[in-house]
């Protein structure tokens, strides 16, 4: 499996959309100053054009063009020079002084019509890069001579001449302001890019923080350690759920741990006397080899404890065995049979409690008998000789099989002990003297009582106890 960086990969790819963003918008921030930029200087070359156009004066006998060259010293000078040229009738009629100083003397003629304009980028005569703006007009009329013009012209059949003006002036300036744009947007742009990566690691590291706090108080963790639970220096609202599971797993399995260890010693402790017995006898009979009481007493006693000690290993294995089994319900059976012939040999007093209509159940023999014979033992080991013991059996509408076992206790049961009751290698009397009951009875009840789907309670009444089952067939 292929491990990765949520950390990297989120500075990764919030660096990427980030910066994604801030490039679009620089860009087209860029295109539009370019964009207005050029849009001004084309603005103030037809101003520029215009005010030359209007310098066109015309009546019924003569045209004019007024200009002085004293207030636009432009159209004359070798500094910065800048040109126009006007045609009537396509032949030229008027062009600036600066275009005699180059080589290049006149300006190309666009054929345009009346109230159009073009604009285009040229060569200037003096080799610069420039631009190029054409108008075609009419030229004007004074207002006070205009009705004699008309009428002039009316009366002559003349119609008036169009003119067409073009004005060129160099955009090495304005290209050189867009190009130091451009290169302030880039400059930009890779800043952006840098900040943008900063900020977000930073910012991503600083979120981080409380998961790498997180981190290290689980790795604090210790199972060992009753007082041990996850906690956060701040509540963080994501990590909070998160918390509390992580503290819910922790008392769990430090459940688990502490039953562990202590089914690690009650079993070490219920081997540790039968082979301790088993020393014992084997020593004396090495020291007496040739005394016929301890002889004809050894073998027997020797296979009883060896008897004790496979019984105890087999209900060990038994119990981790069908611990995360299931049984497969196989048989079919009468309740009430099964439980009568298991209590038969019984020389107790049993009390039968048995429903009306209870008819044949479809579940696992083995298992069955294993839990109520488990049961009855258990009811028989812990309560007076004198004392009656009472099996209730019910079938009710959901298929689901209740019997309960009541007997009086012996020893008296707290309700504490119903904590550990069912933990294997439990019992009461701290002691262990028995040689017939090892704790592990209702551990394995319990055991098969989940692989069959079903459950066990236990409850305690002064001093009787009630084990219900219920298993649904």
């Amino acid at each position: 499996m292929t491990s990765f960086s949520i950390r990297k990969r989120l500075v990764r790819s919030l660096s990427i959309s980030l910066t994604l963003v801030m490039m679009v918008i620089l860009l087209a921030t860029d295109v539009a100053v370019d964009t207005w930029i050029h849009a001004e200087f084309d603005r103030a070359m037809r101003t520029k054009a215009n005010l030359l156009s209007t310098l066109v004066e015309e009546d019924f006998e003569t045209i004019e063009f007024d200009f002085a060259g004293e207030f636009m010293p432009e159209f004359e000078g070798e500094t910065d020079p800048e040109y126009y040229q006007l045609w009537r009738d396509n032949k030229i009629f008027e062009r600036s002084d600066t275009l005699d100083l180059f080589a290049m003397k006149s300006l190309p003629l666009v054929e345009l019509k009346v109230g159009k304009e073009l604009i285009n980028d040229i060569t200037l005569p003096d080799g610069r890069s420039g631009r190029i703006i054409y108008i075609h007009f009419m030229p004007q009329v004074d207002s006070d001579d205009r009705d004699v013009y008309l009428a002039k012209m009316k009366q002559s059949g003349k119609k008036q001449k169009s003119m067409t003006i073009a004005y060129a002036m160099s955009s090495e300036k304005l290209n050189f302001i867009a190009w130091l744009i451009d290169i302030s947007f880039l400059v930009a742009a890779i800043l952006v890019a840098i900040m943008v990566g900063f900020l977000v690691k930073r910012t991503v590291n600083k979120g981080f923080k409380p998961l790498e706090e997180f981190t290290q108080n689980i790795k604090q963790v210790s199972l060992a350690n009753k007082e041990t639970e996850l906690s956060l220096s701040v509540e963080i609202e994501e990590l909070v759920p998160i918390q509390h599971s992580i503290n819910s797993f922790i008392v769990e399995n430090r459940a688990l741990y502490i039953k562990e260890q202590r089914l690690t010693s009650d079993i070490a402790h219920e081997l540790k006397t039968p082979i301790a017995e088993l020393i014992n006898l084997t020593e004396v009979s090495i020291k007496f080899p040739n005394d016929p009481t301890l002889n004809s007493s050894y073998k027997p006693e020797v296979l009883e404890i060896s008897k004790r000690l496979q019984a105890v290993v087999d209900n060990i294995l038994m119990f981790h065995r069908y611990t995360n089994e299931h049984f497969e319900k196989h048989d079919v059976f009468n309740v009430e049979q099964v439980i009568r012939r298991m209590v038969e040999k019984s020389n107790r007093d049993i009390e039968i409690i048995i429903d009306d209509g209870l008819e044949p159940v479809n579940c696992n023999l083995f298992a069955f008998e294993s839990i109520f014979q488990n049961l009855i033992n258990n009811a028989q080991s812990y309560s007076p000789e004198n004392s009656k013991i009472t099996i209730r059996l019910s079938l009710y509408a959901n298929n689901e099989l209740q019997i309960s076992i009541s007997n009086q206790c012996e020893p008296v049961l707290s309700q504490s002990d119903l904590d550990y009751i069912f933990d294997p290698l439990w019992q009461k009397d701290c002691a262990r003297t028995s040689t017939e009951n090892y704790g592990l009875g209702l551990a394995i009840v319990k055991t098969f009582c989940n692989a069959l789907g079903g459950k066990i309670t236990a409850r305690v009444t002064d001093d009787e106890v009630t084990f219900m089952v219920t298993i649904p067939v």
